[in-house]
């Protein structure tokens, strides 16, 4: 990034355009140091941790930080990280047998546990003394000629000196508007919740719904299986599957693994990840390879109405048939990061896939969808798997 910077810097330098402005005015302005002149590791820290403008000094953590222009932080949840000049609490290794404060740098503000006040009552004693964990202290010298502090083993996640029996002010801002009893800070009423109260599209409780193609129907719910507001794509090339369809009778999830990074497009160009990885397979217990007479490493092809995939077996006790409304289910675990290009290749795992979201944000919600299986390559061998990607323009 530093020797990026200066390349930039210098080729830009004579540029009277507005739009290369940004890069001009960049400041990458850390001390280099050894045999290659790198950064110093201590500035970048210090630049993440936050610093006042007019004198470099840096903050103690996010609190100090303000939104004048007077300080500036490279990100603020890492505030407080170099409370001190030069001194780096990610470098700090003094454990104990407990919370262990001493040991790193936990965010925000080495906090390891948020929401702390909770592991005291109203009161502000310990529900456990077991099991204490932070408490509200009346007599503790602040120094300042108050008194009363949250003490324990941890950062408070609350007002320091806020008592427990402080009032919340109605027309109060931000934490003011909260009384000494409110654990749960970040939420507005300070109270913890069970549901989320609004910005919800379904709920607002939780529970269970079948994914939209299941080998199984809906126990809880019969009548509607499925999440009944989320979004599907009707279209010739999007077919769904439905519940329990016998055409597609195994339930299939994609994941990832250790050696490759979502879809594979990086990791699958480094010979020593594709090494590890080296080809799509896909998991399924030893009694499907049984039934359909596939031996570990067989070539096997898995099926939906809108693609094909090919992949070696890996037939494994860890996948388990389920045995649910007095019929067996078998699953199938299938990793998705293959594609056409890279050191290795395969067929792309996510043309399997249903095209449809939940409500909220538009979330993917096909990772559980319906397949079939056979043994031996798929058909179609040298072109796309996919069923869409092998009609004609």
């Amino acid at each position: 990034m530093t020797e990026l910077y200066l390349r930039l810097k210098e080729m830009y330098k004579d540029s009277t355009k507005e739009r290369d402005k940004p890069i001009q005015n960049l400041l990458w302005n850390y001390r280099r140091a050894g045999p290659l002149q790198e950064p110093v590791v201590e500035d970048i820290v210090k630049e993440i941790n936050g610093y006042t403008i007019a004198d470099g000094k840096v903050v103690k953590d996010f609190t100090a930080l303000k939104a004048d222009g007077s300080t500036a932080c490279g990100c603020w949840i890492f505030s407080g990280i170099m409370p001190e000049e030069g001194k780096n609490l990610a470098r700090s290794r003094q454990g104990d047998e407990y919370v262990s404060l001493g040991w790193g740098f936990t965010w925000p503000a080495n906090r390891h546990i948020l929401y702390n006040r909770a592991s005291a009552d109203p009161a502000g004693k310990p529900w456990s003394e077991r099991k204490k964990y932070i408490w509200w202290d009346p007599l503790n010298d602040n120094g300042n000629g108050t008194k009363g502090r949250w003490v324990g083993y941890d950062i408070p996640d609350f007002p320091e000196t806020k008592p427990p029996d402080a009032k919340a002010n109605p027309d109060g801002y931000g934490l003011d508007a909260h009384s000494g009893a409110d654990p749960f800070t970040m939420h507005s009423e300070g109270k913890g919740r069970i549901y989320a109260p609004s910005g919800l599209t379904d709920g607002p409780l939780p529970t269970h719904y079948e994914p939209v193609e299941s080998p199984v129907t809906n126990t809880l719910y019969p009548k509607t299986p499925i999440n009944p507001v989320v979004k599907h794509w009707y279209r010739p090339d999007n077919p769904e599957h439905g519940i329990a369809n016998p055409d597609y009778p195994y339930a299939i999830t994609t994941y990832r693994l250790t050696e490759h990074h979502v879809g594979g497009a990086m990791t699958r160009w480094l010979p020593w990840l594709s090494e590890l990885q080296p080809e799509l397979f896909a998991e399924i217990s030893e009694e499907l390879a049984a039934e359909k007479g596939v031996n570990n490493g067989d070539w096997i092809t898995l099926s939906t109405a809108r693609a094909e995939v090919e992949a070696k077996a890996l037939v494994t006790p860890r996948i388990k048939p389920l045995k649910i409304n007095g019929r067996i289910v078998h699953q199938i675990g299938l990793p998705y990061h293959w594609g056409y290009k890279g050191v290795v290749q395969g067929d792309v795992a996510n043309d399997l896939l249903l095209l449809v979201a939940e409500r909220n944000v538009s979330m993917h919600e096909a990772k559980s969808f319906t397949c079939n299986m056979r043994p031996g390559r798929r058909s179609h061998q040298g072109q796309d798997g996919s069923i869409v990607g092998r009609e004609p323009p």
